[in-house]
Parts: structure tokens; C-alpha cells; sequence
């Protein structure tokens, strides 16, 4: 049987682990806000260059293309590194989420919400851009084949007619 004194200790203790818990949540929340707001920023910047490339996909320039593509490297390993700071809070994410407070889950959900757009805008400008950009190399190759064949016909037609003229000339000798 419980004594009244041994449960207020308990229920002291446990109140002040669930204090300590509060603390610790709110430590990770503290961290995890400006980690949040890091990524999107980038996300931003890179659908910002998403922009640029497919002007520079339409015009054909691939100069500034493969500029702008390192470019995009190199925010993608930022997206990378910030990915990596995430995962303690991916693996308890249920407990941090619920843990946070109305305004901080709100802000929270916002730039889950903007990030999200933000990946599904790039992802649709990045597969326009590959359609865009395999049909000029289909295009290109088919053109390719095509002077192909007409350099095999013409190296034909030249053959052809030298050999014919080999053998008229044979005749009157």
C-alpha cells in the first residue's frame, strides 16, 4: 500500500521529469525552428535557380546552364547537411510535435507546409525541364541520323559511279 508521503515524493519527481522533459523539448524546439527556417530559405533559393534554368533551357544556353546546375549542387548539399541535423527530430517527431506549444506548432506546420511546396515546385520545374530537354535530343539525333543517311547515299551514289566509270573506260580501252 502506498503511503501518502512516498506518493507526493513520486508524484514530485514526477512532476519535475516531466518538467526536465518540458525543458528538454523545448531546448530541441529551439533548435529545431531555425533548422526548419534554414531549409527553407534554401528551398527558396533553389526555386528561385529552378526559375533561371528554365529560361536558360528554353534559350539553349548551356554555358550559364552548367553554371547555374553547380549552382544548384551546392545548395542541394546544404539541403543535405540540414537533412542531417533533422533526423533526431524525424526519428521522435510525434513526441516533439506534440510537445510544442499552439504558435510554435502553427510556425512548425507553416515551414513543413512551405517546404513542401517549395520541393513540389522544383520537382515540376526539374521534369519539364528533362521533357524539354530530351526532345531537342531526340530531336538532335534524329537530325544526326538523317545526315548519317544522306552521307552513306551520297558516299553510294560516288561509289557507284566511279566503279561505272571504270568499267566504260575498261570498254574502250
Amino acid at each position: 500500500m502506498w503511503c501518502p508521503a512516498v506518493l507526493g515524493r513520486w508524484v514530485t519527481r514526477r512532476g519535475r521529469f516531466m518538467a526536465d522533459m518540458q525543458t528538454a523539448i523545448e531546448v530541441d524546439t529551439a533548435q529545431l525552428v531555425p533548422l526548419l527556417e534554414k531549409q527553407r530559405s534554401v528551398f527558396g533559393r533553389l526555386r528561385f535557380l529552378a526559375d533561371r534554368q528554365n529560361a536558360l533551357v528554353v534559350q539553349d544556353d548551356t554555358r550559364p546552364l552548367i553554371a547555374l546546375l553547380a549552382e544548384r549542387q551546392h545548395l542541394v548539399d546544404e539541403l543535405v547537411g540540414i537533412n542531417e541535423q533533422l533526423a533526431p527530430y524525424r526519428r521522435q517527431w510525434t513526441t516533439i510535435y506534440t510537445a510544442l506549444r499552439e504558435p510554435a506548432r502553427r510556425h512548425v506546420a507553416e515551414l513543413l507546409e512551405e517546404a513542401n511546396g517549395s520541393l513540389s515546385s522544383i520537382v515540376q520545374c526539374d521534369s519539364r525541364d528533362t521533357a524539354t530537354l530530351n526532345a531537342r535530343r531526340q530531336d538532335l539525333a534524329g537530325r544526326l541520323c538523317a545526315a548519317q543517311n544522306k552521307a552513306a547515299a551520297g558516299a553510294a551514289y560516288v561509289a557507284a559511279g566511279t566503279s561505272r566509270r571504270g568499267a566504260a573506260t575498261d570498254v574502250r580501252a
